[in-house]
């Protein structure tokens, strides 16, 4: 059940575009090189990448074993997880919210917050874009499925606003399945009833359940982009903008430190040529 990291740049594309969710393949001649950077599918130190060379062919060895590995909504919840590495969860969504349609990148994109709960009462709360958030909520109004229903939600990753914990969709990476097999909903509908985040006891009065409830924040409307993701992307809007950087974060960028830049002067420097050589290039 050991996962790596694999990726494939666009111009070997040819090599991989065969390949399908579940399939065991032999894989031979592909680089490794130690793994870093946001939005890690696996813990593994290294990843390895397709090459001009590498042959994709038929395995002998086969298992239908999906290895996931759940983690609990104690480890989100207390901080210490990683968010650089993406998560597998599952629990009873509740609370769910309206879709709503948002302009992303100069296109609508659909947005839609909920709370997931496991069967021990905790709560996290989720948010999903584009298909994601069209997939739920079409399994909580017109699909098969009843009202109460599991979510499985695999490659997830880890927001923190404010203090406020959260999971998404990373793009396009994860994926999300609807009362997955081997799961019974009812180990999570005998502590909510009701798929609603208030329940009523039998006295009429209203019950709130523990955890984390889920606040909007202005900020989460915007999906998180590396730089890398920007570079990469083809439908972005382009422009120009100014960004002010601290000598603590700018240092590393400008490869001297602001003693170091300002020499002893405290003036500011007005004419373009007489930038010093560090920040020109």
């Amino acid at each position: 059940g050991v996962q790596i990291y694999c990726t494939c740049k666009r111009v070997f594309f040819p090599r991989v575009k065969k390949l399908q969710v579940g399939q065991w393949r032999f894989i031979e001649n592909f680089s490794v090189t130690p793994a870093g950077g946001k939005y890690r599918p696996t813990s593994h130190e290294y990843k390895i990448s397709v090459t001009s060379h590498s042959n994709f062919t038929n395995s002998s060895l086969k298992n239908d074993d999906i290895f996931l590995s759940l983690t609990t909504f104690p480890e989100i919840m207390n901080g210490r997880l990683d968010s650089n590495f993406l998560i597998d969860v599952i629990g009873q969504a509740i609370d769910i919210g309206e879709m709503q349609a948002l302009p992303v990148q100069g296109k609508e994109t659909k947005k839609l917050e909920l709370t997931l709960t496991d069967t021990d009462d905790h709560q996290i709360a989720c948010c999903l874009w584009g298909h994601f958030a069209e997939h739920l909520l079409y399994a909580y109004k017109v699909g098969q499925v009843n009202q109460n229903f599991l979510c499985l939600l695999r490659f997830a990753k880890i927001n923190v606003y404010k203090g406020q914990v959260q999971i998404t969709n990373s793009f396009e990476t994860s994926t999300l399945e609807i009362n997955p097999p081997g799961f019974d909903v009812q180990d999570y509908q005998r502590l909510m009833p009701n798929n609603e985040l208030a329940l009523t006891t039998g006295t009429g009065e209203v019950v709130k359940p523990k955890g984390n409830k889920r606040q909007p924040d202005k900020w989460s409307v915007y999906p998180d982009r590396t730089v890398l993701d920007i570079i990469m992307a083809t439908e972005d809007d382009t422009g120009e903008t100014k960004v002010m950087l601290l000598d603590t974060i700018a240092e590393p960028i400008v490869g001297v430190s602001v003693e170091v830049l300002l020499d002893g002067s405290i003036e500011e420097v007005e004419d373009p040529e007489d930038f010093p050589d560090s920040i020109m290039s």
